[in-house]
């Protein structure tokens, strides 16, 4: 093939991969003209790389308008990708039993690098459910299920992962919120749990608790996302917990992250609420 040729077939193939993040990034449908002017590219472009990402099902219309989101592809490219965590089928019915005993919806949030992502959800039988997707991600620090995996890692993890923050523009957490979160980590190590406060719930708080392998480090954490704290009932979610850490405990190389073998700088990530992009 001719380099000209191949130089062609290769920036088509950039425009496509352009035009999905974009559909992939944004909050609300965009249409062909919307696109083509965020990145500087001919209508025709945006339309045929649209009619190729549709066709494969990894963008479709929104109401049959000429408006495109995500399709059923990215959504099956992200389950198969969460399904590598052995961690993900074996937690099930510990995760169902804890919906069962508190009727809330009860989240596994895996480590992966510097990132906490939501692996797994069994919804309770309430009402209110969370509604945040499997592959939501955040950095550590920034959530309730991370916190409850830093507080079981090394000291010198947390140096290393505030060196990540700087080295890729994250937002680092202030002095201050840094503190906070280093008094919740400590009061973890105590109890175990961590718990943070519903406005909606008052005098209520939802849970997290690390999910630890056999040398007492945290490979996961587990969210129940209702007012659940304080309850009579921590003690015996406590003690499902602990059955799937002795489950872990017996077979540790099987429940070893898939991506373990990258080092967690290397392991960079969007973050947002609802798409999982490595």
């Amino acid at each position: 093939m001719k380099p000209a040729k191949r130089a062609a077939i290769n920036s088509s193939a950039v425009h496509v991969f352009d035009v999905l993040r974009t559909v992939s990034n944004d909050a609300k449908p965009a249409g062909v003209s919307d696109i083509s002017r965020r990145l500087s590219l001919t209508g025709s472009s945006v339309f045929r790389a649209l009619t190729t990402l549709e066709a494969t099902g990894y963008v479709s219309r929104y109401r049959n308008l000429p408006q495109f989101e995500l399709g059923t592809m990215p959504y099956l490219l992200n389950r198969a990708l969460l399904n590598r965590f052995e961690l993900n089928a074996a937690s099930r019915p510990y995760l169902g039993d804890m919906a069962q005993e508190t009727g809330e919806t009860v989240s596994l949030n895996a480590r992966l690098g510097w990132y906490s992502v939501r692996i797994c959800g069994i919804y309770g039988s309430r009402d209110i459910y969370h509604r945040d997707r499997l592959g939501e991600l955040a950095p550590l620090h920034e959530s309730l299920a991370g916190l409850a995996i830093l507080a079981f890692l090394p000291e010198a993890d947390h140096l290393k992962m505030l060196e990540f923050l700087d080295e890729t523009g994250v937002k680092k957490p202030s002095p201050a919120a840094w503190t906070q979160s280093k008094d919740k980590i400590a009061e973890a190590r105590k109890t175990s749990i961590l718990t943070e406060e519903l406005p909606m719930s008052p005098g209520f708080s939802a849970v997290a608790m690390p999910v630890r392998d056999h040398t007492g480090t945290a490979i996961a954490s587990i969210t129940i996302n209702g007012p659940v704290f304080p309850s009579d009932k921590i003690p015996k979610l406590l003690s499902i917990r602990d059955q799937l850490e002795a489950l872990i405990a017996k077979s540790p190389k099987r429940f070893v992250s898939p991506f373990a073998h990258i080092p967690a700088n290397k392991i960079r990530l969007q973050n947002n609420k609802t798409k999982l992009a490595l």
